[in-house]
């Protein structure tokens, strides 16, 4: 009967209908739930980002030991221009550390590795470059040859800087292996020259002497970009970094700045800090911000989740006589919960459309503090819509079952 007499049975139901707002649920209600769905989806997808980053995050490998390392800043005001004197002052300083008893190994360098690095354009020896945007980038590393001891770090090709590399002599370099695929060809880099600087670089060619694994620039948007490392000997930095490896590395903190009196009572240590609380204090804004989002995705989905509930169980409530007649003349239950179903499920694809656009313009927004993950990472969005539409209809079936 139900089937066949679908036209009188919406007749009957027009007067009800009709003479009865609260067969309707306003406009404000359901258009406030699609605006709930709608930021909870954007919120969800820029918090599905972040978990992804802070995930990544806890399983990075910065490429560097980063235990048991004392880590400091000294260096000469930038109007110091006696550059004889920072090679002795520099030199001096790494000898006599290494001879405190325990250390390992002394590394100065301008940044510390995983932190920090500075970059410039690059121009390989044999390549023509049409436009000075056509040269390449890469990010650059001044070194001395403790750096390799006191971070672990062994050449995967050719061999690591030594005392050899001096002013005066071939300017030399190492490249990490990013550097090979992407400017080398992939090739045998070593013997391959380059030099930093765009057209008209009046920088020296670089002969390549050995290669290293990629290692953490510190830069959460590129985390493993193309890299050098160059001889400090020959690229002589007025403000550096010292790295001290040794067993129980921060208690050293009153000898090493006694060294740097010693040898220079005008040049304090700033800065003291271990290597593990470097690397992690330079990362802290992407765990930072995936807490923050985490909390307002799972709010907003919260939120999402009850307005829809709510207003399906108003709805239904409102619709108990409608209801009733539709059961008397014949109506199943599929057929009950499909009517309810439909109401939600609209709300529900409009919102999730809406949210999808505010999503991508909140992905974008984030992109700056994302590390190792695409701003549109499809596994991310699709989770999020699998959420949702979840949540929502487990949101409408409550009701509807009732």
């Amino acid at each position: 009967a139900y089937q066949s007499s679908r036209a009188e049975i919406n007749e009957i139901l027009k007067d009800e209908s009709r003479g009865a707002s609260s067969f309707r649920i306003g406009r404000l209600s359901r258009g406030l739930v699609i605006f709930e769905i709608a930021l909870s989806c954007g919120l969800l997808v820029a918090s599905g980002l972040m978990v992804r980053s802070v995930m990544k995050l806890r399983d990075l490998d910065p490429g560097v030991a980063t235990q048991n390392v004392f880590t400091a800043r000294v260096g000469f005001p930038a109007t110091s221009t006696d550059t004889a004197a920072q090679t002795r002052f520099f030199d001096d300083l790494a000898q006599q550390v290494a001879a405190i008893p325990g250390v390992e190994g002394v590394s100065l360098s301008s940044e510390l590795p995983a932190v920090g690095s500075g970059g410039a354009p690059v121009e390989i020896e044999g390549k023509s470059y049409a436009t000075e945007r056509d040269y390449p980038f890469t990010e650059s590393l001044v070194v001395n040859p403790g750096f390799f001891t006191t971070f672990k770090v062994k050449a995967v090709q050719g061999r690591p800087f030594t005392t050899d590399d001096r002013a005066g002599g071939i300017p030399v370099a190492i490249v990490n292996q990013s550097f090979v695929r992407k400017f080398l060809d992939s090739g045998n880099p070593i013997g391959r020259r380059f030099r930093l600087g765009g057209a008209g670089s009046r920088e020296p060619w670089r002969t390549v002497v050995g290669v290293i694994p990629d290692i953490f620039t510190g830069n959460t948007g590129n985390p493993r970009d193309a890299g050098v490392l160059l001889p400090l000997a020959q690229n002589p930095v007025p403000d550096l970094s010292v790295a001290v490896r040794a067993p129980n590395a921060m208690s050293l903190t009153p000898q090493v700045r006694a060294v740097a009196a010693s040898v220079n009572r005008d040049i304090p240590i700033y800065g003291v800090d271990s290597m593990a609380a470097a690397v992690a204090r330079n990362v802290w804004q992407v765990r930072v911000f995936g807490g923050l989002f985490m909390a307002f995705g799972g709010a907003a989905l919260l939120l999402a989740a009850i307005g829809l509930y709510a207003v399906m169980a108003f709805s239904v409530s409102r619709r108990s006589r409608e209801v009733g007649i539709r059961i008397a003349l014949g109506a199943r239950t599929a057929h009950v919960l499909g009517l309810v179903f439909r109401q939600g499920i609209m709300q529900l694809g409009v919102g999730l459309t809406l949210g999808m656009g505010l999503a991508v313009l909140l992905s974008q927004l984030v992109a700056g503090v994302l590390f190792d993950v695409q701003p549109r990472d499809p596994a991310t969005f699709g989770a999020v819509v699998a959420v949702l539409v979840g949540a929502g209809l487990l949101a409408c079936y409550i009701p509807a079952r009732r």
